[in-house]
């Protein structure tokens, strides 16, 4: 019995000892249960009706892999308030953050303030080169993508302060932010729409239509810098990017808004439109506003649901009820925009570069110059279209839109920081990553998260 025992017991170390190192560690790891990250579901619960409430329990509980965290602002009065009891909340429960989701508008769930000043131009004998707009503050959720911030440096954010001043701010996203900008009675009808929305296009392959009202014309060239249609159609066409392939997309110039009536009777569509708007909608022109999209007419294209991508106009200026976003979300069927808070300037928006070519055939000298349309790597010189690849490349790897728009804001800020102290010239010197910092607290996703 004993030399039994003495038998069983050496036979067990010995299966230990050829065992490979690890082996139950490894077996433990596979059956370990995945740790859920937390998803933040902000909203003030002074407005919200009952409704509106049940409607957004419900949309929480769609999301299944996730610990889904209901936070409400209602005690909180800014931005920087609110961002510290969300991180205080983050630092007791512990773990990774999975996104911010929030209801509201930026009265309701604040949103952080944005202030105009930067140093795009290094300036001169004359002038400091600091461009300053101190009648306006602009609004911002980029601020909520981290927690390393220290929130005495988050109000009246700006280019200068980051750079120049160089406040200790991170504005590399760490989790997509999104914003639904609907206040009390107007959110419930909204989250039905986006689960309508979810079952009609789901499994299907849904057109991309683009309307382009480009109006940056130089001379020597055909097409417009400001053309974001012709980017796109690049993005299809040309083999270096090669997006698109299972995607029909369809462009506009002219008669735009005929046709956008037209494409929406057809059927569901991504929408992209490229203007030099403002929150009243999309124009044709710089001045004197001549809209083809406005606040009037998105009520009227309710015949099919729609995504929409507003591309280099301030739809979304202040986060209010007073712009077409939030009407064409409340009184149409315009699902998830993608708009700006802030005016966009559109520096550095090139379609085309002037630059050195191969001496032609025939001819003598390396001097030659011509207009190059940019490639991958010409869009890593600051361009804002590189935001645009990085959100379709994302997208025809099958991301969801909030994910694509996630890993290209992610792509473009990593870009912007390491470009922060870089001068190019493009007929004079300037600081072009400037307005990307600025790019990057403009654009929202404005919608609903993907469950």
């Amino acid at each position: 019995m004993n030399r039994f025992r003495y038998n069983s017991i050496f036979l067990f170390i010995l299966i230990l000892t050829l065992l490979p190192f690890g082996s139950f560690a490894n077996a433990a790891e596979k059956t370990a249960t995945p740790v859920k990250e937390n998803y933040y579901f902000v909203y003030n619960s002074a407005k919200v009706d009952s409704k509106d409430l049940a409607a957004i329990k419900l949309y929480m509980a769609k999301f299944k892999n996730t610990n889904n965290i209901s936070f409400d602002a209602k005690g909180y009065a800014t931005a920087p308030k609110l961002y510290d009891a969300l991180k205080a909340y983050q630092k007791k429960v512990g773990g990774k953050v999975a996104g911010v989701q929030i209801f509201g508008l930026a009265s309701d769930v604040p949103s952080f303030t944005y202030t105009h000043k930067m140093k795009f131009f290094l300036g001169n004998a004359e002038w400091n080169g600091v461009e300053e707009n101190k009648n306006d503050k602009f609004v911002s959720d980029f601020l909520y993508s981290n927690f390393k911030n220290d929130s005495k440096y988050l109000k009246d954010v700006s280019v200068y302060g980051i750079v120049q001043e160089k406040l200790p701010i991170s504005v590399i996203p760490e989790w997509p932010v999104s914003r639904l900008p609907l206040t009390k009675g107007e959110i419930a009808k909204y989250i039905g729409n986006y689960d309508t929305y979810r079952m009609q296009t789901k499994g299907k392959s849904v057109p991309t239509v683009v309307l382009s009202a480009p109006v940056e014309f130089q001379k020597g060239l055909d097409t417009a810098q400001d053309d974001i249609a012709f980017f796109m159609n690049r993005l299809k066409e040309n083999k270096e990017f090669s997006l698109f392939q299972n995607t029909d997309q369809r462009i506009y110039y002219k008669d735009l808004a005929v046709n956008l009536a037209k494409e929406n009777k057809t059927g569901v569509m991504d929408l992209v439109v490229g203007s030099r708007g403002d929150s009243g909608g999309a124009s044709l022109k710089k001045e004197n506003m001549k809209y083809f999209f406005d606040r009037k007419s998105v009520a009227g294209l309710n015949a099919n649901y729609y995504t929409a991508f507003l591309w280099n106009f301030d739809a979304a200026v202040g986060l209010d009820g007073n712009s077409v976003v939030h009407d064409g979300l409340l009184k149409g069927k315009m699902i998830n925009p993608i708009a700006h808070t802030v005016p966009m300037f559109g520096r550095g928006v090139f379609n085309y570069l002037w630059l050195h070519i191969p001496t032609p055939e025939g001819e003598t000298g390396d001097d030659w110059n011509d207009y190059v349309a940019v490639d991958k790597e010409h869009l890593e010189w600051d361009n804002p279209f590189f935001f645009v690849y990085k959100y379709y490349e994302a997208i025809g790897s099958g991301k969801t839109r909030l994910q694509s728009f996630f890993e290209a804001d992610v792509a473009y800020a990593t870009l912007t920081v390491a470009n922060k102290n870089t001068s190019r010239f493009y007929g004079f010197n300037a600081m072009y990553s400037a307005n990307s910092f600025e790019n990057l607290f403009s654009m929202h996703y404005l919608g609903l998260a993907d469950y």
